[in-house]
């Protein structure tokens, strides 16, 4: 798996978001909805006005910690005000950076094998800050994307 490790400070996301459940297989049909509204409704065209910092790319944003209800967001990095879009600041994180390319379903097999095979034996565990998704190709059939992975060097 081709991956980078990149210490980032804090950036803000601003664009729409919908709850996320702790049961992740219902997730798998709100997400993929929340993606095909904002095509529909033009939030997509919009968000990408609104980009002007890094990372550069429609972002996927899952927020799931302890502290604050599960949320995922379709968004963008940016330092614009918008009334029309929530905002989050994504923490100053450590991250694994993956590329891949492929289709949408490409993307949740890279997340899964992260989870399954890299991270096990990575010397890193997941650290608690966003997961996100960086589409910098949004085409589905021949999408260009990151996955961004919040790490810390594990305590043995």
């Amino acid at each position: 798996m081709n991956y980078r490790i990149e210490t980032k400070e804090s950036f803000r996301i601003i664009g729409v978001s919908a709850p996320l459940e702790k049961e992740i297989e219902n997730n798998f049909m709100v997400v993929p909805k929340m993606w095909e509204d904002a095509a529909k409704n033009q939030t997509i065209q919009k968000l990408a006005t609104m980009m002007d910092s890094s990372p550069k790319g429609l972002l996927g944003v899952s927020v799931c910690n302890d502290v604050e209800q599960w949320k995922y967001f379709i968004a963008v990095s940016s330092t614009k005000a918008s009334d029309e879009f929530e905002e989050y600041i994504v923490p100053a994180s450590t991250w694994a950076i993956f590329s891949g390319t492929g289709t949408n379903q490409s993307i949740q097999e890279l997340e899964q094998r992260i989870i399954t095979e890299w991270l096990p034996t990575s010397g890193y565990e997941y650290a608690n800050a966003p997961d996100i998704e960086v589409y910098l190709n949004p085409d589905p059939q021949n999408a260009k994307y990151e996955v961004w992975i919040p790490v810390s060097k594990k305590n043995y």
